[in-house]
């Protein structure tokens, strides 16, 4: 495994960098409303993605823990799974574009969202593809030539 720091704290270390980054660039101005909106919608859908994938792993009695995918007992398809193959990542990243949006960071929206995206599918998601590989063989292979890897 590739990574040694578990995505949620990348997701927080990412949200404080964006925080911090808030006055480079310069602010996006939105009308406060549209801002606190957008906010909420994405803090929301990012809290329920994870709520619900996280569902589909309990209900199937297989590991949550992202540093030991080949602990996994089942491949998991079912529920958001069938939209896509990294909910949970999905739902952070959505958590960091809204925390760039509540702070009105630009350099977060544009510098640090796709740069998250960029470390999470290096350093967690393709690991966790290798395990997923090697455990579950030609099962994984077709749910990959079905369900894309983020949206």
């Amino acid at each position: 495994m590739r990574t040694k720091i578990p995505p949620p704290i990348v997701t927080l270390i990412s949200i404080l960098l964006t925080y911090l980054s808030r006055d480079y660039l310069g602010f996006f101005h939105l009308n406060f409303y549209v801002q606190q909106t957008l906010y909420i919608i994405f803090f929301g859908l990012g809290i329920s993605i994870i709520f619900f994938a996280t569902r589909e792993f309990k209900a199937i009695d297989t590991t949550v823990n992202p540093m030991k995918p080949k602990n996994a007992s089942n491949l998991v398809t079912s529920g958001i799974f069938k939209y896509t193959r990294n909910p949970m990542y999905l739902g952070l990243t959505s958590i960091l574009l809204s925390s760039a949006i509540y702070f009105s960071s630009l350099f977060g929206v544009i510098i640090y969202v796709p740069l998250f995206i960029f470390y999470i599918t290096i350093f967690q998601i393709i690991p966790e593809e290798e395990a997923m590989r090697e455990l579950f063989k030609d099962k994984y292979k077709d749910y990959c030539s079905n369900v894309r890897r983020w949206i």
